[in-house]
Parts: C-alpha cells; structure tokens; sequence
C-alpha cells in the first residue's frame, strides 16, 4: 500500500553515539553550507537522504521501488518492514524511532478496460477540486485538497512506467493497471488521531488497518456517476417530469462533470453565488442516485468499487 514515504529521525532519540559519523561511513554525501549549518545529502538507490548534525530525513522516493525496483507490484505491511529494515542497515542506524511527516498509499488495480475510461465515471468530491489532466500523452484525474493536505490521484501505471523509462516486470505490459493513489502531505499524524506516527506503526497490524480503511473512505466519498434510463411511463406527476427533464438536460451536456463545469464557470462569472452553486450539485448529485428514476450502475465504476472494497 505504501509508496512515498517521508521519515524524519532525531538523533537524540537513538540510543548509538555520534550518529552523523555512522550514516556518513560508507556513502559519499554532499556537504551544503546553509545558514542554519552543513547538510549533508545523498542518494540511496531512489531515496533522497538529508543529515544535519541533529536530524536525519529519507524520502523523495518509492518505498517500493527502493526494495523491489518498480512500484507496480503491490506493497505489503511485510514489505514495509523489509525495506525500513533494507534502510537502517544501509544506513547503520536503527529508524524506530523515526517519525512520519508525508505519507502515499497506493494499490495497482488490473481493471478490464484502458484506465483513463474509468474517469469519467468518479464524479466530485467535496472539498476537492476535481482536475482531469493530461501531462506528455499522460492521462490523470487529480482531486486536490482546499486545504493541500490531501491529494486523490488515479492514472495508468504502464503508461506513467514507460513515460518515466521504468522497468516493467515481465507480464505486466498487456495488462490494464489502474492506480489510486492518496497523498498525506503533512500533519498526517493529525488525520489519524495521534500525536505522532512512528516507523513500527507502519506494519503494526491495526494501525495498516486504520490507513487502508482511510484511504477506502476517501474513494467512497466520491460521487459516482451512473448511467440511466428515462421511462416517461413511470411517470407519477409533473414533479417526476421535471426530474426527467433534468435528467435529460445532464445527458445533454455530457454528464454531471461537464454539467457542473458549466455552473462553476457561471459562479466565477458571479452570475450564481456559492449557495446557488452548492444547492444545484446538491440537487443534481441526489436525483442521479434516485434508482426509482430508472438510474442503472455502471459497469466499470461497479468493478472498481469491488476491487477497492477488498483490498485488505
């Protein structure tokens, strides 16, 4: 589940004298003169490695890739402990005490249909911004934070791996890979209750938990859009009339995303205000989860629900 992870070790907390001079022993570091004093940085295969006379931090890089040298496999609470294991020795410091200030969980999905066809189909997200992006042919759908502390990222992992010139394990390139992707920018102890997040809770069984249902929870609060069928012959009033004739009318603009386009665009025109703005995709988000209305789940948004439902 994990991918880039940020650890920040205090050297007062490890109980090994003159910590600086162990990490340093067998890895050529840069020495940078700042005005707060000398860092001194590194690379470990894909990890970026920052020492001050006081702090360490890792990170700038994919735990996974680190141990297994691609990220498409995915990563386990086993695996977390063997790469934090890889570090420490490595590194000749034990990283226990470390502490988590950014954090990625990520999951590979091999899905039946080309990635970016499931786009469409994640509708908005309060307190996001939704944003479908495309970066040198790369397609991406990216919900970022009012807050930036927290960003939703889904894309294709064989495209975004052939893009980078990563390897790519034999098997996987004739495969459709979906990734999910949440980042926890900062104050990530915050999210989940605690007054800090330590390297052991990463592979303690019931913390990995909390961090996969969270992520879970962020996908779920995701409006999902459906496809649906109007028949005028279920038609009970002039009220279920004029709930088909906007049901029409959203069809007509290309679904609910481009529909809401249309609104916010208007908003930022000032020609509707925030509360005219919400009480519409309010609206519009609970007629297009009125099953009585003939709404019909997708089939690939139903597919995605269930592969990210069990993962464990």
């Amino acid at each position: 589940m994990f991918d880039t992870i940020q650890f920040n070790l205090k050297y007062k907390d490890v109980n090994q004298l003159n910590v600086l001079k162990t990490i340093t022993r067998d890895h050529c570091f840069e020495e940078t003169r700042t005005c707060n004093g000398v860092v001194f940085t590194t690379r470990l295969e894909n990890l970026t490695v920052r020492s001050t006379e006081t702090t360490l931090s890792i990170g700038n890089g994919s735990l996974c890739k680190f141990l297994y040298g691609n990220n498409m496999v995915n990563f386990t609470r086993d695996d977390t402990f063997h790469a934090i294991e890889k570090l420490s020795d490595l590194l000749h410091v034990s990283l226990n005490h470390a502490t988590v200030s950014r954090m990625d969980v990520a999951y590979n999905f091999e899905v039946k249909n080309p990635p970016e066809s499931y786009f469409y189909y994640l509708g908005p997200l309060s307190r996001y911004k939704r944003l479908e992006q495309t970066y040198h042919s790369l397609e991406g759908l990216y919900y970022n934070c009012q807050t930036d502390k927290k960003q939703l990222v889904f894309y294709d992992k064989i495209k975004e791996s052939s893009y980078r010139k990563d390897r790519i394990p034999e098997g996987y390139s004739d495969r459709y890979l979906l990734r999910y992707e949440l980042r926890l920018k900062n104050h990530v102890n915050r999210m989940f209750g605690v007054d800090k997040i330590t390297v052991p809770m990463l592979y303690d069984v019931q913390f990995y938990r909390r961090i996969v249902d969270f992520w879970k929870g962020e996908y779920r609060k995701i409006v999902k859009v459906n496809e649906y069928e109007i028949d005028i012959e279920g038609c009970k009033g002039i009220r279920d009339l004029n709930k088909m004739g906007m049901l029409m009318l959203v069809e007509r603009y290309g679904g609910m995303n481009e529909f809401f386009k249309t609104f916010d665009h208007q908003f930022e025109l000032g020609v509707l205000d925030k509360r005219q703005l919400s009480e519409i995709k309010r609206q519009t988000k609970q007629l297009l989860e009125n099953r009585s209305l003939g709404i019909v789940r997708n089939s690939q948004i139903e597919e995605l629900n269930s592969l990210i439902e069990h993962v464990g």
